[in-house]
């Protein structure tokens, strides 16, 4: 993070830094190949950010000309089958065709399992909150100030985007007036849409100033009207975890007390 900070230009996002400080230093460890991709779409008539659209370009400011980024472009506009052929296309580069189909097999295996076995887990608690943003901060303990973990100590059942199947969230967005265009977003509400009889409370944590996430909250408004209790954390490079747990344990002490009538 720091040689990220050191690096990009004051209004780069909090991925963006933490991103290119993992690149610099992996450029310092010796490697002179990276591999970039440049993710445009993972679903038909959905996008994902500006940032992952321009990645490797962002990205080859930052590093020498010595190095070489790999940077297959995955594009799913055109349809998942066309995903799946961006994806075979850049193996190519390496192997034959056997192998390579080979390998797209087992990988998609491997990640159907993962996913299943992350969507499993549960721990139950005294209520259950709906963690909503991107799974880079929802997952990522350094980035969030281990949120989640604060979140369990406070008595919560921590349920998040991912906890669903993408059929799941994409089948509770169609009841929404409009479906959102980034993937993120269609996620966040597509699991707030679908678990909202069971929820206690919703937190949405999302990066300063980030344009696809800036709009979240109203759309969560929209859907929940003020049934359901809702705590919007912003957070960058300067935010404090102490202040962060402060409102947390507000957030929460409300949720119980609202619990015991």
């Amino acid at each position: 993070m720091e040689l990220g900070l050191a690096s990009c230009v004051d209004c780069a996002c909090l991925p963006l830094k933490a991103y290119v400080g993992h690149v610099q230093f992996l450029v310092q460890q010796g490697l002179s190949l990276l591999f970039v991709p440049q993710v445009v779409s993972l679903f038909p008539k959905e996008w994902t950010c500006s940032v992952l659209l321009g990645l490797p370009d962002l990205v080859k400011q930052y590093v020498p000309p010595s190095v070489r980024l790999l940077t297959p472009v995955l594009d799913a506009r055109r349809g998942i089958h066309q995903l799946t052929l961006e994806y075979l296309h850049f193996g190519l580069q390496w192997a034959r065709p056997s192998p390579v189909l080979r390998a797209w097999r087992k990988a998609v295996r491997a990640q159907r399992t993962w996913e299943r076995a992350y969507q499993a887990v549960s721990s139950p608690g005294r209520f259950r909150l709906l963690l909503l943003g991107p799974r880079y901060l929802t997952d990522d303990p350094y980035l969030n100030g281990n949120l989640r973990e604060k979140l369990r100590d406070l008595g919560a059942e921590v349920l998040c985007p991912a906890d669903f199947s993408d059929a799941t969230t994409a089948a509770a967005c169609s009841l929404l007036r409009k479906r959102p265009y980034w993937t993120c977003t269609r996620r966040s509400l597509g699991a707030l849409a679908h678990a909202v009889p069971q929820l206690d409370g919703v937190v949405t944590i999302s990066p300063f100033g980030c344009g696809a996430e800036a709009m979240q909250g109203v759309l969560i408004t929209s859907l929940t009207g003020t049934r359901i209790p809702h705590l919007e954390l912003h957070v960058d490079e300067h935010t404090s975890p102490v202040g962060l747990f402060t409102r947390l344990e507000a957030f929460c002490d409300l949720l119980e007390r609202k619990r015991s009538g």
